[in-house]
């Protein structure tokens, strides 16, 4: 979806987020993705439309995905949520 739309997936899951702000009871999102560098944060400002079609796409996309692991190194978990003593 992201090459049909000439963006980078990020910038999509961006944009996906956006889509469910105030939707069906849900709150007002504002996404705030983290960044390494200046150029990444300058991608991420991109205003990606979505269209129906699109949604729908990646709606069938996450039904059918099935998740893996966790975000984060497990050997980094202790450090996570402020549960670390350091």
């Amino acid at each position: 979806l992201a090459s049909k739309k000439g963006c980078t997936p990020g910038q999509i899951a961006i944009a996906w987020v956006k889509a469910q702000s105030g939707k069906n009871g849900m709150p007002v999102i504002i996404p705030i993705p983290g960044a390494s560098a200046e150029e990444r944060v300058l991608e991420n400002m991109v205003d990606v439309e979505l269209s129906e079609g699109d949604m729908a796409e990646i709606d069938k996309i996450l039904k059918n995905a099935t998740v893996i692991g966790g975000r984060y190194p497990e050997a980094h978990a202790h450090v996570l949520n402020g549960d670390s003593k350091e």
